[in-house]
């Protein structure tokens, strides 16, 4: 005789699963009272997943912790230790409560319950903004810690917490009266402890009173402190002779040494100050250890495989020849022949990017411009870049709406390698002079202790001009002949009068440098004087 047994399983097919599982029942209830057992049994509308349950927390904690299980849609819960009286407890899922198929995350879910006779109902709510960028941070878990549990976070769990919804908004329920530390973190080790180096904390300047009377709403501005340990993150091969060499932070002084090394090789160091771009002439080696040195005491020793270029085969068919780069700029299509032509504006110099490095022009072969509706050239004076050597500049004045091309005789252009370039032609036209505006701003403050320094941004928020303001009262300034289009403002809190952002110190307890951004976008026409107000 055979004997079928029906078997719960999971349905195939049929559209994506988007809903994270939802509660059917609960034993007992959700915010019982009089609790007075050791098992909770939540049975979810959806089979869920066995997770661990690593993320969840119970506050205020218990000696031990509770056992999780779960079979088919059924989680249950069992307590290991006494439980304190006349106490609200929160078992906040983190989270851990998923869907079996699709991973779907039953968010900031809860269960409440009280071994006396009410529920706890203080509750705390507010925003977490990224203080870099004044933006909302999505996914920030924010927590509570009693007031004799100062810097905690970073050696226990919280008491309560929740986790920020993509406007950065959160809400904690159920909490015990009292005073509270409280704090926000992007948990990269999903621990709760602010304990890794990539980690973003936030907090609160002062402690949070919660009593019957006051539900406060807070603002916590996220911020990464910069902790991380300075050493070599990664070294790359870009291309051949060149090398680029990453910091885990930014470096005060660096040297490379190599058994390669000629009077032309070079380094430039990134804005950022923890890159560097090495440029060096032995373009054919193909491997090589290379010895760097980083603020006068740390070394580290590389084994190097690099790009290289075979002896003897720099020029073959032009595919290794220095060749120009075109600018990140807007371009627009000439009507007469098709072609793309990069966009120069009149009131700056003209900049040509290159493949490698310049280290050399040859002043007898002139690089000529000529205009593309007359036979006479211009000869303006071409100069390297000092820094960087991939670009050659040049300043003189340029007709409006006119088509330029600039010829680079053979031989004129000498680069890292030691090799003189083919000839070269550059093809770019100028705007017209409508295409500019002048901005007027009256900037206003009521706070004459601070030091503000405020950045005129375009739209793709480039910083196009720069002021520094203290003291009460108002200044006008102006941004003259600039480009038409949409421009906004933001204002950094300078408190160190430094002229830059800065980020915060948790132990020190020094906030990050507030940045104040302003939603009124204001449209320059060409041609234009436009008249705007800032206050802060």
């Amino acid at each position: 005789m055979q004997n079928n047994c029906a078997q719960e399983s999971t349905p195939q097919g049929g559209a994506q699963d988007k809903d994270a599982p939802k509660v059917k029942r609960i034993s007992p209830a959700d915010k019982s009272l009089f609790f007075r057992g050791n098992k909770i049994e939540i049975k979810f509308n959806e089979f869920i997943k066995e997770t661990g349950f690593a993320q969840t927390l119970i506050s205020p904690p218990t000696a031990k912790r509770p056992d999780f299980n779960v079979e088919g849609r059924t989680l249950t819960i069992k307590l290991k230790s006494a439980l304190r009286d006349s106490t609200t407890y929160t078992i906040n899922f983190g989270d851990d409560v998923k869907d079996l198929n699709e991973g779907n995350i039953a968010e900031n879910f809860t269960y409440v319950f009280s071994t006396g006779s009410y529920i706890d109902s203080q509750k705390i709510s507010g925003t977490v903004i990224t203080a870099k960028d004044n933006t909302p941070a999505e996914g920030i878990i924010v927590s509570l810690y009693p007031k004799d549990s100062a810097n905690a976070i970073l050696k226990s769990k919280p008491f309560y917490f929740s986790k920020t919804d993509k406007a950065g908004s959160f809400k904690i329920e159920n909490i015990k009266a009292g005073k509270y530390w409280i704090y926000a973190l992007k948990d990269q080790n999903y621990n709760y402890i602010y304990d890794q180096p990539n980690e973003l904390i936030a907090f609160s300047d002062t402690i949070i009173n919660l009593s019957d009377s006051i539900s406060p709403n807070v603002k916590l501005f996220l911020f990464d402190e910069n902790k991380r340990k300075l050493q070599l993150d990664e070294v790359r091969s870009l291309s051949p002779g060149q090398l680029q060499i990453s910091y885990t932070k930014p470096i005060k002084n660096f040297k490379l040494d190599w058994e390669g090394y000629t009077e032309n090789d070079f380094a430039y160091v990134y804005p950022t100050n923890d890159t560097i771009n090495y440029w060096f002439s032995n373009y054919y080696q193909q491997k090589d250890s290379f010895y760097l040195t980083a603020n006068d005491t740390l070394l580290d020793t590389v084994r190097m495989e690099m790009k290289f270029i075979k002896k003897d085969s720099l020029n073959t068919g032009n595919k290794n020849a220095l060749s120009i780069v075109n600018q990140v700029s807007k371009s627009r299509i000439d009507s007469s022949n098709k072609a793309n032509l990069i966009l120069q504006e009149l009131n700056k110099p003209l900049k040509i990017n290159f493949s490698r490095p310049i280290i050399k022009i040859n002043e007898a072969k002139q690089i000529q411009i000529k205009e593309d509706t007359e036979s006479k050239m211009i000869e303006p004076k071409f100069t390297v870049d000092e820094k960087t050597k991939m670009y050659v500049e040049a300043n003189f004045e340029k007709k409006e709406n006119t088509k330029y091309v600039v010829e680079i005789p053979d031989s004129a252009l000498q680069d890292i390698f030691g090799t003189w370039n083919k000839k070269l032609t550059y093809q770019f036209t100028s705007n017209s002079k409508t295409s500019y505006g002048n901005l007027h701003i009256t900037l206003k403050t009521e706070h004459p202790e601070n030091y503000y320094t405020i950045h005129l941004l375009n739209s793709a928020n480039e910083v196009v001009k720069e002021f520094f303001f203290t003291g009460n009262g108002e200044r006008k300034v102006s941004a003259d002949n600039i480009l038409a289009g949409a421009y906004k403002f933001e204002v950094i809190d300078d408190t160190n009068k430094n002229g830059v952002w800065d980020t915060g110190d948790f132990k020190q307890k020094i906030q990050p440098e507030k940045i104040y951004t302003y939603k009124d976008i204001y449209q320059l026409k060409g041609g234009w004087d436009l008249d705007v107000e800032v206050k802060f």
